[in-house]
């Protein structure tokens, strides 16, 4: 299969992590975002909304990475992996923190830190706000259980992990939230392949950061 990528994209992270996990051999196709390859014809007859990542698996052609992660679990993880377990409840909260994260989490952590990516704008204190306030929910998730959707690691971790590592590159202080910040470190630790797929772009997304 085919992945479409972004190196510093933390959907990109998720997608990439997940196929660690799962030991799946994913040929990576880079795109130069800043040079507008993403908006080639090639790929946008394969993705019109020209977004990363997208799958491409055989004939089946996937994009938004809380999607991908799902079908990738279903497709190649065998039929109770616990990483996406079959119970309806289990997988309930587990697709509720994946929606949490596409639609609030990452969400604010965008608005509220995409424009350190262009020199001299900021953020407002309203999206800085949101974006903690999104942080305190988690914190409350994690309260209930030792993972995001439970007491064992499971994709809403990988989703979630990835956009957190994004928010701490940005400087967004998370020493205010205990619970997360002993479940970041948890995650850190166990997930195969995280210092080479995130940990390894802190020192570039830090110094691009620097340099605006």
């Amino acid at each position: 299969m085919e992945l479409y990528i972004h190196p510093k994209s933390p959907p990109c992270w998720a997608v990439l992590l997940l196929g660690r996990q799962l030991n799946l051999k994913i040929n990576q196709k880079v795109l130069e975002l800043r040079t507008k390859e993403h908006l080639r014809e090639d790929f946008i007859q394969i993705n019109p909304e020209h977004t990363v990542p997208t799958l491409v698996d055989r004939d089946f052609i996937l994009s938004e990475s809380r999607a991908i992660l799902s079908y990738l679990m279903d497709a190649y993880a065998g039929n109770n992996h616990p990483l996406y377990p079959r119970a309806a409840k289990e997988r309930a909260v587990i697709q509720h923190r994946l929606n949490f994260d596409l639609g609030t989490l990452y969400t604010r952590f965008y608005a509220s830190c995409s424009p350190m990516w262009n020199r001299g704008a900021t953020s407002t204190e309203e999206q800085r706000d949101k974006l903690y306030e999104a942080l305190g929910f988690l914190e409350t998730y994690l309260g209930r259980s030792r993972y995001a959707a439970g007491d064992h690691l499971t994709i809403a971790d990988v989703s979630l992990v990835s956009t957190v590592s994004a928010i701490e590159l940005c400087r967004i202080k998370l020493e205010r939230y205990p619970k997360l910040v002993a479940w970041y470190q948890r995650c850190k630790t166990e997930l195969i392949g995280y210092a080479d797929i995130v940990a390894c772009q802190f020192e570039a997304v830090q110094s691009s950061l620097s340099a605006v």
